[in-house]
């Protein structure tokens, strides 16, 4: 038996080809030229033999002889464990599935070869495979290995991850807990503006202009590496939580304040290009890093929406500017940002990530005003709602707990 085929990594440091330039933005702040704006199909993207799944069942149907031995020139993983109290695969298949819905990670399975392949939202890549033990040389005692191997992403939150995953399997209890996330910068306490100086007041206008000038300077670069720290900059900065910067980075996003409007487009053109909808996907048994690369601008663009639109709901200084969305003709026309966001949740069985960061966005604006509550609803909101909350029940917890929260809304207007 070969060993199992894993993705090489690649680095995202390498200058692009000179005829790839137009994929990114112009000072303009335009669209990506190179993938399709307007969803052509409900196709996903495959990872080498993982098939799409239906629901969140991997293995159901396979007995214990059925598993595929350790090859023996595979060096094993040190993030394993060997399950020797259960020899039945569908067990403990059933056990890290519901770990996975827990942590709100994502898999493709492909219960042919007892393996799959999961994705955290922080784009946190990892496999997971069941192994028949060949330590275990008696007939009466069988033990089931389990080998979780880490393809991308950070390597503190894939142990966390890891550890939640091997101690599933193994049975053990695994406390609810929020999702781990990249640690970024720590919050640091500002002064409220009613205890500013002028002269503080103003040095605190100035600071904002400088890191807006400097994510926009990264989101017109043409290195892959460059704008992918220019929208990840913006996911930190637009997070009230997170950042000191957060009003300003947010009005930023949704208004393209004093004329600057090159992060707003750069957000709107990410939001409408969706890869996996788009027909484009690589070829099989490979990974397109390229593809990976605006897979990961989509999912961002959706959670920097998400924070903007919390920072702004917070903001007792700037109500207005959510509560003006329902007269956007860019957020409620024909293929507005709302009917985008309203494609995400149908996707939710596919693309529970991005469904996730849709409901987020919904739920803000549901709270921002009756008429655009009763907008929402208007275009179906509710039963999208209700599909993606049997999504999330099944796959991916923070997903249903968003669903909730918008069908309580709803059912109170």
């Amino acid at each position: 038996m070969t060993k199992p085929k894993h993705l090489s990594p690649t680095f995202s440091h390498a200058i692009i080809d000179p005829s790839l330039i137009n994929v990114f933005l112009t000072s303009k702040g335009s669209v990506p030229s190179m993938i399709c704006t307007t969803p052509t199909s409900n196709t996903t993207i495959s990872l080498g033999d993982f098939p799409e799944q239906p629901n969140n069942i991997w293995i159901n149907e396979i007995d214990y002889d059925a598993l595929p031995e350790v090859p023996i020139f595979f060096p094993i993983q040190r993030t394993s464990t060997i399950v020797d109290d259960c020899s039945d695969p569908c067990t403990i298949a059933n056990r890290i599935t519901d770990c996975l819905q827990k942590l709100s990670i994502t898999a493709e399975c492909n219960p042919n070869e007892a393996s799959l392949l999961a994705e955290a939202l922080d784009h946190t890549m990892f496999y997971v495979r069941l192994f028949k033990n060949r330590l275990m040389s008696s007939s009466s005692s069988k033990g089931i290995l389990v080998e979780v191997q880490r393809v991308t992403g950070d390597s503190f939150n894939y142990v966390k991850y890891a550890r939640a995953v091997l101690a599933a399997a193994r049975g053990e209890v695994v406390e609810d807990r929020e999702v781990p996330i990249p640690n970024y910068i720590p919050t640091i306490p500002m002064l409220s503006p009613s205890c500013r100086t002028d002269i503080e007041c103003r040095e605190a206008v100035e600071s904002d202009k400088e890191y807006i000038l400097h994510v926009e300077e990264l989101l017109k670069n043409y290195r892959l590496d460059a704008v992918l720290l220019g929208i990840e900059s913006l996911l930190v900065l637009s997070d009230g939580e997170k950042s000191q910067v957060s009003s300003a980075v947010a009005e930023a996003i949704l208004r393209g304040d004093h004329g600057r409007s090159i992060i707003k487009n750069f957000i709107n053109g990410c939001i409408h290009t969706s890869p996996r909808m788009s027909g484009s996907s690589p070829e099989e048994n490979t990974v397109d890093y390229e593809f990976r690369h605006y897979e990961n601008m989509h999912n961002t663009a959706l959670a920097v929406l998400a924070n903007a639109l919390r920072t702004l709901s917070a903001d007792v200084v700037a109500p207005e500017i959510i509560c003006s969305l329902l007269h956007s003709e860019e957020w409620m026309g024909q293929s507005g940002i709302i009917d985008a966001l309203l494609s995400e949740l149908s996707h939710a069985e596919h693309q529970s990530h991005n469904a996730y960061h849709a409901a987020r966005c919904l739920n803000i604006l549901l709270d921002s005003s009756f008429e655009m509550r009763k907008a929402l609803m208007e275009r179906g909101l509710s039963g999208v709602m209700q599909v993606s909350q049997q999504v999330g029940q099944r796959k991916h917890l923070l997903l249903a707990q968003e669903c909730d929260a918008a069908l309580a809304a709803m059912a109170g207007a």
